[in-house]
């Protein structure tokens, strides 16, 4: 078996959109970026979710980082390794900055990891691994309430 662990940049453009339409209100360019059926795992487990269901999801994750102050999300590191010519590991790490009504700022620096399938037009998210529970981690900044 080759060892395809060579990291690259190919899919960086990509996840530096994910940046921006994240911090856009264009949840139907975000979800876009997602395969037909993606799977979400995180500390309290995994899920499949189908497109029509990962809209409300992203909006309900908008309104909740909203209400914690969310002013910026920065994709601070990344890490490409191709584990077939078609499929991606992308290790991502991203910057969170906060600052609610009234308050100081706050940064809260994330992991995630992700499954890329390159193929077809345009590179869409398998697999989207959060390795944190962010609401967690939010209410003990309290940034949100407990």
């Amino acid at each position: 078996m080759s060892d395809q662990k060579e990291p690259t940049e190919g899919l960086r453009p990509f996840f530096e959109q994910f940046q921006r339409l994240n911090a856009s209100a264009d949840t139907e360019k975000l979800v876009e970026l997602y395969a037909s059926s993606v799977m979400v795992a995180g500390p309290a487990g995994a899920n499949v979710i189908a497109p029509s269901n990962l809209l409300g999801l992203i909006s309900k994750r908008k309104q909740l980082l909203d209400e914690a102050g969310h002013r910026k999300t920065v994709l601070v590191g990344f890490e490409e390794t191709p584990l077939t010519p078609r499929y991606s590991l992308v290790r991502a790490e991203w910057e969170w900055v906060f600052q609610p009504a009234g308050g100081e700022q706050t940064t809260v620096t994330l992991p995630s990891t992700f499954v890329v399938d390159r193929s077809g037009d345009a590179p869409h998210i398998l697999v989207y691994i959060l390795h944190d529970d962010v609401t967690a981690i939010l209410r003990q900044r309290g940034l949100l309430a407990s």
